[in-house]
């Protein structure tokens, strides 16, 4: 027999739960909310695919691993990137990444340059280290690379060994009082850790010139003194840094002196001495003062001789108001190491996220090209790539030697 009073019943849950539901999901509201999901981008959506073309200083992806371990271990504001190694993944990559050093004669470059695809020039050495390696030749990869990533200000993407922050302070903040000058041995005057002996740079004459007027302390593969192993990407965990760091803050100066004279090239050796309670001696290239907290360094190139910058360490060695001005700077800032601890390559992944990079640049003929006048070297041009990266590397880092003077130069220029 049909049961009318099961059926009604049924009918007025139904009723029931269709009120509820209107009353609480409104149609208007619900295609508001409906379209505000669709507008969000899908945290399902796939990521940012990086192939490593090449090796890195003969290793695949153990060495990229470490470089890129900020991003591996999603200590980046955007990871949402990987990094492959196979090159059966050229077509499914949005960038590729190229380490001239292992761009051997032998070493295959891909078919063909797949549309929209990055092709990334990368390296945090010198253009010293690269040519000088006598398997590289670049004169043959103008036009291939949209983008360069290394050490340099003026790269698409800028990987460098360190930077400053600035400290979050209130605004009743008084600086603390401390007298480093009374804490150092005035038997330590300056200190030198340093394991490649010849170098384009010439570092090692000026100190040669130097230790005539004063004493200096050279520790590793160059000296007599011993500090652990030296620090390199190879050695990295391997020796007691904090060993080291303690004997480095027992002296008045450090010297951060860099194996090349390259514009923009500051390496961990600076700023590895700024995070000691040490006066760093710098002898490079870079624009310390843009980079550095004010008055924390000394400008080996400011001075016009190795006995004029000895005669002033001296002199602050023996004051120790003005010693102590050259660390007053630590109430301030930080500083954080980047290559070879933990290198700073964040900032790739989130330009790969950011459409309006991946668009070609918008370039205008300078004055001078318009006058017919050839630049010192090419940066990108209008189709999107380097035509000559060479050039951009090699004359745009405007690379130098330090020399005592004529003399110097026309006895030891062709060594």
């Amino acid at each position: 027999m049909f049961n009318f009073a099961a059926v009604a019943i049924l009918a007025l849950f139904l009723a029931f739960i269709w009120i509820v539901a209107s009353n609480q999901f409104p149609s208007d509201e619900f295609q508001s909310r409906k379209t505000e999901i669709e507008k969000k981008p899908s945290k399902c959506s796939l990521p940012k695919r990086i192939l490593m073309w090449t090796t890195l200083w003969g290793e695949q992806s153990f060495g990229w691993e470490k470089i890129f371990y900020r991003q591996v271990s999603r200590q980046c504001e955007e990871s949402h990137c990987e990094l492959v190694y196979d090159h059966r993944l050229l077509d499914s990559a949005d960038a590729v990444v190229f380490h001239p050093i292992d761009l051997h004669p032998d070493y295959v470059l891909p078919e063909y340059h797949p549309p929209n695809q990055i092709w990334i020039f990368f390296t945090l050495e010198a253009p010293a280290a690269v040519v000088e390696d006598q398997h590289v030749n670049m004169s043959h990869l103008g036009g291939l690379f949209n983008w360069t990533m290394t050490y340099r200000r003026d790269s698409d993407v800028v990987v460098p060994y360190g930077k400053v922050i600035p400290k979050t302070l209130p605004s009743n903040h008084t600086p603390k009082v401390r007298d480093y000058w009374a804490e150092k041995s005035k038997t330590k005057l300056a200190a030198w850790m340093v394991s490649h002996c010849g170098t384009l740079s010439r570092r090692e004459w000026f100190v040669k010139e130097l230790v005539k007027y004063i004493r200096v302390d050279v520790f590793g593969r160059c000296g007599f003194k011993k500090c652990g192993k030296n620090i390199s990407f190879k050695t990295l965990g391997t020796f007691d840094q904090y060993k080291c760091n303690a004997e480095i803050e027992t002296y008045m100066f450090y010297f951060a002196f860099e194996n090349a004279i390259c514009d923009d090239y500051v390496t961990e050796k600076f700023f590895v001495a700024l995070q000691l309670n040490v006066v760093p001696v710098v002898f490079g290239g870079g624009n310390y003062e843009e980079i550095a907290p004010p008055d924390s360094f000394i400008n080996a190139l400011n001075f016009p001789s190795p006995k004029a910058l000895a005669e002033y360490l001296k002199m602050v060695s023996e004051n120790a108001s003005i010693y102590n001005k050259y660390l007053e700077w630590k109430n301030y800032y930080d500083i954080e190491l980047g290559h070879p601890f933990n290198p700073l390559i964040c900032d790739l992944c989130s330009k790969l996220h950011n459409q309006s990079s991946l668009q070609p640049p918008v370039v205008t003929m300078s004055s001078a090209e318009a006058a017919g006048i050839m630049l010192t070297f090419k940066t990108r041009d209008h189709t999107g790539s380097y035509p000559d990266i060479e050039s951009w590397f090699v004359k745009g880092s405007a690379c130098r030697r330090w020399w005592a003077g004529p003399y110097d130069y026309r006895k030891h220029w062709n060594l």
